[in-house]
C-alpha cells in the first residue's frame, strides 16, 4: 500500500480524526467570527452534523466505520468564510437534512405517508426561509416512487405537509392584516430572476468552485462501484447523486441564490467525499485524497493569513 493510502486509511477511520477537525474547526470560527450572530450559525452547523451522523447511522449509508462525513461537512463549512453570517437561510440545510432523512425512512415502510407528510413538512419549513426549496419536491417525488413509498395516500399527506406551514402562515398575516407576509414567499417561490454571475465575488467562485469539483469527483467514483452496495443504499446514494446535479443546475441559473445552495453542496458533498475516501483503496482514491487534503491545507492558512491582513 503506497505511503498515500496509509495516510487516507488513517484520517478515514481513525477516531481521533473528528476530535481534532472539530477542534480546529472551533479555533478557527472563534478566529474569524464577527460577532454572536456567527456563534448561531456555528450552532446550525453543529446540528447539521450530529444529524448527519444519525442519517448514516441509521442507513449505513458509507459501509464502514468512519466519522469523515461529519469532518468533511464541519471543515467545509467552516473554512467558507462567506457563510458564516447569520441569515433567514442559515437553517435551510438542517430542514433539508431532515427532510431527506424522512424520505429514507418512508423506503417501503407500512406507515410510509406519516414519513412524507413529514418530509415534506421540513421541506415547506424551508421554503418559508428560502422559497426556491420547493423546485426539489418533482425530485423529492420522483424518490418517493424508487423507494416504493409513493401511493395516492401518501402523495397527498406530502401536499398536506408541504402546504401545512403556509396555512399557519396565512392565519397569521390575517390576524394580523399583514398578508404581504404571507404573499411574499410565493412571489419569490414562482420568480425566476435573469441570470447575472456578476453579483458572485472572486471568493465564491473559487472555493465554490473547488467544492463543486470535489463532490462532483466522488460522486462519478461512486458510480463506478456502486454496484458493491445493498440495493437500498444504492437507491439512497443515487438519490442523493440526483440532489446534486439538481442542485447545480438551480445554481448555474439561479446565481443569486448561491450561499445557500452552497450550503446543500457541502452536505451532500461530505458524503461522497467520505464514501470515496473510506472505502476506496485505488491509486486515484489516494492521489485525489492528497490533492484534497493539501487544498483544504492551504485554504486554510489563506484563511488565518487575510484574517492577520484585515487586522
Amino acid at each position: 500500500m503506497m505511503d498515500y493510502n496509509k495516510l487516507q486509511t488513517r484520517v478515514a477511520s481513525g477516531k481521533f480524526t473528528f476530535p481534532v477537525v472539530a477542534f480546529v474547526c472551533l479555533l478557527l470560527w472563534i478566529f474569524t467570527s464577527g460577532g454572536w450572530q456567527e456563534g448561531v450559525s456555528m450552532l446550525a452547523c453543529a446540528l447539521v452534523a450530529y444529524l448527519l451522523t444519525e442519517l448514516n447511522t441509521t442507513f449505513t449509508l458509507i459501509r464502514t466505520r468512519t466519522t469523515l462525513h461529519v469532518s468533511s461537512y464541519i471543515f467545509l463549512l467552516t473554512l467558507c468564510l462567506f457563510l458564516h453570517p447569520l441569515h433567514t437561510d442559515t437553517f435551510v440545510p438542517l430542514l433539508f437534512l431532515l427532510a431527506i432523512f424522512q424520505l429514507f425512512g418512508s423506503y417501503e415502510a407500512p406507515q410510509a405517508p406519516v414519513h412524507i407528510f413529514h418530509c415534506f413538512l421540513f421541506i415547506g419549513l424551508g421554503s418559508l426561509l428560502f422559497p426556491k426549496l420547493v423546485c426539489f419536491v418533482p425530485l423529492f417525488l420522483v424518490g418517493m416512487g424508487s423507494f416504493r413509498s409513493l401511493s395516492p395516500r401518501s402523495f397527498f399527506a406530502g401536499i398536506i405537509g408541504l402546504s401545512t406551514p403556509y396555512w399557519f402562515l396565512f392565519g397569521y398575516a390575517l390576524y394580523t392584516d399583514r398578508m404581504e407576509a404571507f404573499c411574499r414567499p410565493l412571489q419569490e417561490m414562482i420568480a425566476f430572476a435573469p441570470i447575472r454571475y456578476g453579483i458572485l465575488d472572486a471568493e465564491q467562485l473559487v472555493f465554490g468552485g473547488i467544492i463543486v469539483l470535489f463532490s462532483a469527483v466522488s460522486s462519478i467514483c461512486y458510480l463506478h462501484t456502486s454496484y458493491l452496495d445493498k440495493v437500498r443504499t444504492r437507491l439512497f446514494l443515487l438519490f442523493l447523486v440526483s440532489v446534486e446535479v439538481w442542485n447545480c443546475l438551480l445554481g448555474v441559473l439561479q446565481p443569486q441564490h448561491f450561499n445557500v445552495l452552497m450550503q446543500i453542496q457541502i452536505l451532500i458533498g461530505s458524503i461522497f467525499m467520505a464514501h470515496l475516501f473510506a472505502l476506496s483503496r485505488t491509486r486515484f482514491a489516494g492521489i485525489f485524497f492528497m490533492v484534497t487534503f493539501v487544498v483544504l491545507i492551504v485554504w486554510t492558512v489563506y484563511n488565518v493569513w487575510m484574517q492577520l491582513f484585515n487586522f
